[in-house]
């Protein structure tokens, strides 16, 4: 595995992390009691980590440009 795969592969899992994230979003305008608590916290660790994620992908992009020079 090179790392412009590893950047790939980051890419598409934030990709799908958000999509993951609009559902639970989606998912708290009508859930109530228990089930809306764990959905905030949910969300609130799927952000975090997102978050977490596009730094990585940030280093690991800036080593590629490096690696090109």
């Amino acid at each position: 595995m090179n790392i412009q795969t590893v950047a790939a592969n980051l890419r598409n899992t934030i990709a799908g992390k958000e999509q993951y994230l609009a559902a639970i979003i989606n998912g708290l305008q009508s859930a109530k009691g228990v089930d809306r608590v764990v959905l905030k916290t949910t969300k609130a660790m799927l952000e975090l980590n997102i978050d977490e994620l596009k730094r990585i992908l940030h280093d690991v992009e800036q080593a590629i440009l490096k690696e090109r020079e």
